[in-house]
């Protein structure tokens, strides 16, 4: 994995408006069908792992967990520490993808 490509592309989703951080933007962009991709903390407790991982299942959309700590993800896009990330753009979600599986 492409640890500093994953952030680097994060920060271009949140620069253009195309990423939900943290539990309750998560939650609301994917009640509203929005979000293609989540990308899940390794940190996160197992009953938050199971519980987006469900969501995920129910919305039909990917999610990927990634061995980058909360702190990292919330830095990357100018936040506090965020333990889960919802990409709303596809190809923003592609680009992503890419860098993981580098």
């Amino acid at each position: 994995m492409n640890k500093q490509g994953v952030l680097t592309m994060l920060g271009f989703a949140q620069k253009a408006g195309k990423l939900a951080a943290g539990e309750a933007a998560v939650e609301n962009f994917l009640k509203k069908e929005k979000i293609v991709l989540l990308i899940m903390s390794e940190e996160l407790s197992d009953n938050r792992k199971e519980y987006w991982v469900r969501q995920a299942k129910y919305a039909n959309i990917s999610i990927l967990t990634v061995d980058i700590s909360k702190l990292d993800l919330g830095w990357a896009i100018g936040n506090s520490p965020r333990g889960i990330i919802g990409i709303m753009d596809p190809g923003m979600a592609d680009a992503v993808r890419k860098k993981i599986t580098e």
